[in-house]
């Protein structure tokens, strides 16, 4: 094994993130940090492919193994060093038709930073505002994502993927991340601007080892990453596949609008496990997964609710699993399996979430009542000021006062959703 692959402290680690290791009970070979679970696969399977970015639109096919992205992550990390001073936000604009973005994030995370992703194809006030409300320490983005930064109002440093970059005149000391923060996410802005979700690594690290332990996932398995890097289900698409020594197979916006002719494209890649939105499923239009995708083993939808005839066509042969969460809960709070003949549920709270059907005094309502879904993260926080610089607390979040909601917990109350329980289990 390569000096590059022994184990060791992470470079650049913040006093906070080793602090948070220190007090951690779990065994020192356990992933304290998000960046850790890569690091294990890249010790144990280094050769194995960790990213693989299919021909596309004259594109040629691009992989990347284990060892490689290890290795130039640690560059990518000291590059964001030597600007970055302290641990600090660093935003990400690049698309997911290279290796490139996958590199950033491991990198800034390697470096003791946290990310906040910015997808190309946002339109420009939507770009300036993330970058303005972030309050980046760095950009990381190509010659084009560099051009529109400018354009949108950025004059911060720059690091190029694609070639020189602009340094700063002198190391960057921006505002301190908050303790223990792995990236940001940027709400849709439906109900305004968008907001800023804070996340944090105990958070996140707990979600991608409960996905370990619940999916078996190992190195035979390609993981569909479909999903935007500026929502918050591309990081468990991509974080289930590293912590397992799987590989991660892009499927970009070119591939996902395709249409019936999705599912050719996921017999030739190999699939074994897709994450999608319901409505990709049903625009795929297959009049037999069984028969027309024999490797898929594992469907986990979310995003939105699933209709009982797409779980009728899709849960055959396969399982399949219903996840529900919003994003300040770390990507997925609850997870329900999927089976034919039998209503669907968003079923019980992954191992460290809790979620609640409350009244409106926050009592819990009985079995089979309707009440409002309350539910609480592991070490979870989020914004929605003007800069993430001085965070406040959003007004969707509460503290429990009786029940089963201890005093003083925080939760997130989602308002829309009006559920009841049955057999120890949450339903729509």
């Amino acid at each position: 094994m390569s000096e590059a692959l022994q184990p060791a402290v992470t470079a650049g680690a913040s006093p906070q993130a080793r602090g948070s290791a220190t007090r951690s009970p779990r065994k020192a070979a356990d992933p304290v940090l998000l960046h850790h679970f890569f690091e294990q696969s890249a010790r144990r399977r280094p050769e194995a492919i960790a990213v693989d970015i299919p021909p596309s639109g004259g594109r040629p096919r691009r992989t990347v193994t284990y060892r490689d992205l290890y290795r130039r992550s640690a560059a990518a990390a000291r590059a964001v060093q030597q600007v970055v001073r302290r641990p600090g936000i660093v935003a990400i604009l690049l698309s997911r038709t290279t290796e490139d973005l996958y590199l950033a994030q491991l990198g800034v995370l390697r470096a003791g930073s946290a990310y906040v992703c910015v997808d190309p194809s946002f339109p420009d006030e939507q770009l300036g505002h993330i970058l303005g409300d972030a309050a980046p320490a760095l950009l990381s983005t190509d010659r084009a994502g560099h051009e529109r930064a400018a354009r949108a109002g950025y004059t911060g440093a720059v690091q190029r993927v694609d070639g020189p970059a602009e340094p700063a005149e002198r190391p960057v000391i921006a505002p301190a991340a908050p303790p223990g923060l792995a990236y940001v996410i940027y709400t849709s802005g439906t109900t305004g601007k968008p907001k800023g979700v804070l996340v944090g690594h105990e958070g996140v690290v707990n979600l991608i080892r409960s996905d370990a332990a619940e999916f078996g996932l190992g190195p035979g398995d390609r993981v569909a990453q479909g999903s935007s890097p500026a929502y918050d289900s591309s990081v468990e698409e991509t974080w289930m596949a590293w912590a397992c020594g799987a590989t991660a197979v892009v499927m970009d916006d070119e591939t996902a609008r395709l249409g019936p002719d999705l599912v050719p494209w996921l017999r030739e890649e190999r699939i074994t496990v897709l994450c999608p939105p319901p409505t990709l499923l049903r625009a795929a239009a297959c009049e037999d997964p069984r028969r027309e995708l024999p490797d898929l083993r594992l469907l986990y939808v979310g995003g939105e609710a699933l209709p009982d005839d797409v779980a009728e066509r899709w849960a055959p042969g396969r399982r399949m699993v219903n996840g529900y969460g919003p994003t300040e809960c770390t990507v997925t709070c609850l997870r329900a399996d999927v089976e034919p003949g039998k209503p669907i549920a968003i079923g019980k709270p992954v191992p460290g979430m809790q979620a609640w059907v409350l009244d409106e005094q926050l009592q819990p309502v009985k079995p089979g009542e309707q009440g409002e879904l309350c539910m609480s993260a592991r070490a979870w926080r989020w914004a929605t000021t003007t800069s993430l610089s001085s965070p406040t607390r959003s007004s969707r979040g509460t503290r429990g006062s009786a029940g089963s909601i201890a005093p003083g917990i925080s939760c997130m109350r989602n308002r829309m959703a009006r559920c009841f329980t049955t057999a120890g289990s949450i339903r729509r």
